[in-house]
């Protein structure tokens, strides 16, 4: 690569004006791609009705889940719970990720600039990071629905690049705030941080004086993430004949905690991008600059300071594959060890990739080759993004519909709830379908499989609720039959004498279910789906 290429690609990279332009474009991408995609049908169901009750506690006050213990979400509760009850919750979740989604995208060109890439290889890292899932096994996300996790990411893809410009203040106030919003994202990649930079003591060790100021300035401003992480640690548990842990990682998260139940190819996609971050890392070293310019050897310098810090966020990955065989009770597992590193091997290999592409690729002319390589790959990324943006705006507009699985017999149920029953009246409905009961009807119900409590109090009650609305797990053993559709199966066969108890107990006025599951109780209301029993 001659040195006026170098020069021209350098005053590109430091024009302010096309830094905003790159993180429009970066940003537009990942809009085009999820921007719309699951309002209120994944994790945002149990993350924005929480914050809605925490704003406003008369909301739905007799609704169980919605009141449990804010935790580690206090931040992100009191950012959106007013703003939800002011604009609703489509408005407030497109709101929250575009503002997300813009703190990730600003992030990644920040990272990338640092590494050298020009705008096409910063999007084609982008898109192949978006192809298929995120996470390379355990289903962990960084741009997705709005919740405090990606909140949390956002911090931290800002954290990475200054981390690899050495400005370690902004690095720990990012950190900190990530840990503020979500303690094990933050949490976890504040480890990784503090052993990468003690590992690159050499070039990037910061001094003493400037760890006196990083240092307080990490714990300022994660206060309400180590506040609460010290409260759990701390707390009692409560006697069961089923440890907690157990019940979290085994009945309620192993997709995301147990390797074990994970399918039987799950280890094939880590691999092949343990084997692109290797092999790109592998072509950078390779190809490393000999006699350079200064600019030249920081961005070498940072590719390869990537790349270690990918392998250090490994590490928990690994350990937790090493204990799952013998980590019966979930002791350690149920701390998310797959967690951050599920997203870095993949992000980073791919942004990596883009790395070796820009110096295999290295003449003028081979560069011109590259992007149009990367004009035809993101042409055809966003040609398939539009059409799927296109079907998700029309279900936008038509807000809920068939993706937050409410049909017109459902909508009229809920609609007719909404206008004819008490306010505080509580309600029986399924542990797991009509997870968007709450939100839609304002009126409260026992217990949903989706919102799961994030205290030890909670995780027991929250079983004991399963258990009741089931029938009792449907007279099956739980430890070795619990799922969604064993919940399912149960409360459709509960019995006019179980509903009876289910009421008296949790003292409900109303049974909600679908048509065919006939009771002999009188009937509030019914439609051509769904029939509404009252005590």
């Amino acid at each position: 690569m001659n040195q006026k290429y170098f020069l021209d690609k350098k005053w590109a990279l430091n024009s302010t004006g096309w830094l905003v332009l790159e993180i429009i474009a970066v940003l537009a991408f990942l809009c085009l791609r999820n921007l719309l995609s699951d309002i209120m049908s994944r994790n945002d169901i149990d993350a924005l009705p929480l914050a809605r009750q925490y704003a406003d506690p008369s909301w739905v006050p007799r609704d169980w889940s919605v009141n449990q213990p804010p935790v580690y979400r206090v931040l992100f509760q009191t950012l959106f719970g007013s703003l939800i009850g002011s604009w609703g919750f489509l408005a407030s979740s497109l709101i929250g990720r575009f503002f997300c989604y813009a703190l990730i995208a600003w992030g990644l060109v920040l990272i990338g600039r640092k590494l050298g890439l020009t705008l096409p290889l910063q999007l084609l890292a982008v898109a192949i990071f978006l192809i298929g899932d995120q996470g390379v096994a355990a289903g962990e996300r960084i741009v997705g629905v709005l919740e405090t996790k990606i909140f949390a990411y956002a911090m931290v893809m800002l954290a990475i690049a200054f981390m690899l410009r050495k400005r370690y203040r902004l690095m720990a106030f990012l950190l900190g705030l990530a840990t503020s919003f979500h303690i094990l994202v933050g949490g976890y990649t504040t480890l990784f941080a503090a052993v990468w930079v003690i590992l690159k003591r050499k070039i990037y060790f910061p001094s003493m004086r400037e760890w006196g100021i990083i240092i307080p300035l990490y714990l300022i401003t994660s206060v309400f993430g180590l506040k609460a992480a010290i409260e759990q640690l701390s707390s009692p548990t409560p006697a069961s004949s089923i440890p907690i842990s157990y019940i979290y990682v085994f009945l309620r998260m192993p997709h995301h905690l147990n390797p074990l139940s994970w399918h039987t190819n799950w280890w094939i996609i880590p691999t092949l991008y343990l084997v692109m971050l290797v092999s790109s890392a592998a072509v950078l070293w390779f190809n490393r600059p000999t006699q350079a310019l200064p600019e030249q050897l920081e961005e070498y310098q940072a590719r390869i300071g990537l790349f270690e810090f990918t392998l250090i966020s490994l590490i928990p990955y690994v350990l937790g594959l090493v204990i799952a065989p013998f980590d019966s009770q979930g002791t350690l597992l149920q701390y998310y060890l797959f967690r951050v590193g599920d997203v870095m091997l993949h992000l980073n290999a791919c942004i990596l990739f883009a790395c070796a592409l820009e110096r295999i690729f290295a003449t003028r002319k081979q560069q011109k080759m590259l992007v149009l390589l990367c004009t035809v790959v993101l042409s055809i990324s966003i040609v398939k993004g539009f059409h799927t943006f296109e079907k998700e705006f029309q279900s936008t507009l038509n807000f809920p519909d068939e993706t937050q699985e409410v049909d017109p017999q459902w909508k009229d149920m809920v609609a007719w709830v909404r206008k004819n029953t008490p306010k505080n009246d509580i309600f029986i409905s399924p542990p797991v379908e009509f997870a968007n009961f709450i939100w839609l009807t304002e009126r409260p119900t026992i217990a949903k499989y989706k919102l799961m409590a994030q205290t030890k109090a909670g995780t027991l009650e929250w079983f004991s609720r399963m258990r009741d609305l089931s029938g009792n797990f449907n007279g099956l053993d739980p430890l070795t039959n619990f799922s969604e559709k064993l919940l399912t199966q149960g409360y459709n066969n509960l019995t006019t004498d179980q509903a009876k108890a289910l009421m008296v107990k949790y003292d409900a006025s109303y049974f909600v279910t679908r048509i065919q599951h006939q009771l002999d109780l009188p009937i509030a209301y019914r439609n051509k789906s769904y029939v509404l029993y009252k005590k």
